[in-house]
Parts: structure tokens; C-alpha cells; sequence
């Protein structure tokens, strides 16, 4: 998966606390096995209905992407806040 492919997969359409997204600086686009795939600066959101995608700036080629993330959730929950 590209990190453009990650990035649309995995910025929304989602039920999330927007006001909580939008206290981040940025996101992590993160597989189950806690591998980084993507990382974008946050600097919006868009509403779908009751759900949400965050509107950012892809990092391209950041040093985490391809790494394991420093932030692991144990979480079902896909969407989680540093």
C-alpha cells in the first residue's frame, strides 16, 4: 500500500470526537501490527452525516513511515488521540 493509498483509506469516513482530532497537530496511519504506513499534518475535518475524515497534508517520505509507531493502542477502536 502507497502512503497516498494508506492516507485515503485511513483518514475517514469515521465517527470520531472532532473537537479531539482537531487539538492534534498531525496523524498516523498505523496497520494492525502497529506498522506506520502514512503520516499527514491535520488541518481540518469534513463532515459525511454523524461521520467525519480528516482534511491534512500527506507527509511524504516521513522517517516513521515503514516503522513500528512509538504510540500503540490496544484499542477496537481504529480512531485513537496522543
Amino acid at each position: 500500500m502507497t502512503e497516498d493509498e494508506a492516507w485515503m483509506a485511513g483518514r475517514g469516513i469515521w465517527k470520531f470526537n472532532a473537537d479531539r482530532a482537531l487539538a492534534q497537530d498531525e496523524v498516523q496511519i498505523v496497520n494492525p501490527e502497529g506498522l506506520v504506513l502514512a503520516v499527514a499534518t491535520i488541518t481540518g475535518i469534513s463532515k459525511h452525516g454523524a461521520r467525519y475524515a480528516l482534511e491534512g497534508t500527506l507527509l511524504y517520505g516521513d522517517a516513521r513511515v515503514g516503522k513500528p509507531t512509538t504510540t500503540p493502542h490496544r484499542s477496537r477502536n481504529s480512531v485513537a488521540y496522543f
